[in-house]
């Protein structure tokens, strides 16, 4: 059974009424068990310390919020949401100029009746990644490991064009996080790349509006970010078992 259909499987008898047909072989375990009805954005708590780290200016529409079986990501607990960031206004003349930065951010928690099932699930959410099914045009592409006590890490950040990728990817005994944020290039930065002669005496630093750069912004959230959300799952699911 493929790790979608297992976690389908679970729902469907997580939700049987108590008519006496379920039985203990057939009951979700593991943490499973203990977060199947967990809400993704819960999890991530709205993505607020991540946003904060962004400079984060407007929440384009809502968060979206969901428990497992819902939304893109069946087998995750999800989070989802569109950001605008700092904007970079200038004037040349009597041409007026104004570009906004923008970021996506999803975030997911995938619990598994046991260890086998959530390396399996993490084997194919990294596999995911590097088939770029999408067939985005990334270019200088680099891999890391999570700081922290994970069973299993990886990050993988990468730029097209126009816009910054960060994945990541922690497996915790039996279940799986990950965090995927990109962010168009800081349009301060790119007006200066784009016409140089037009601010001699500048450079793509000093005119950068984002309050991070790409290299703090990984770094944040490789090694302090997934830990603390890591420590933030392991903490509620202990309060919630009594453990």
């Amino acid at each position: 059974m493929s790790g979608a259909a297992a976690a389908l499987a679970a729902l469907a008898l997580a939700g049987c009424s108590a008519t006496g047909t379920e039985t203990d072989e057939d009951a979700p375990s593991g943490s499973y068990a203990v977060m199947g009805d967990w809400l993704g954005c819960e999890v991530f708590g709205d993505f607020a310390d991540l946003q904060a780290q962004l400079g984060v200016t407007a929440v384009d529409g809502e968060l979206q919020s969901d428990a497992i079986g819902e939304g893109v990501d069946a087998e995750a607990a999800g989070c989802a949401g569109l950001f605008d960031l700092a904007t970079f206004e200038d004037v040349q003349g009597t041409f007026e100029y104004s570009s906004t930065g923008d970021a996506a951010i999803r975030g997911g928690l995938a619990p598994w009746n046991d260890e086998a099932e959530a390396e399996a699930n993490f084997a194919d959410r990294v596999a995911q990644r590097r088939e770029n099914a999408a067939g985005i045009a990334y270019t200088g592409e680099t891999e890391g490991e999570l700081a922290g006590e994970w069973d299993e890490s990886l990050y993988i950040t990468a730029e097209t064009e126009k816009r910054t990728y960060l994945d990541a990817y922690g497996r915790k005994g039996d279940w799986v996080v990950y965090l995927s944020v990109d962010f168009l290039h800081d349009p301060g930065a790119s007006a200066y790349e784009s016409a140089p002669e037009f601010y001699p005496d500048s450079s793509p630093e000093a005119m950068a509006v984002y309050p991070f750069t790409t290299e703090d912004l990984v770094a944040w959230v490789t090694g302090e970010h997934l830990t603390q959300i890591q420590t933030d799952i392991l903490q509620r699911a202990e309060s919630e078992t009594g453990a």
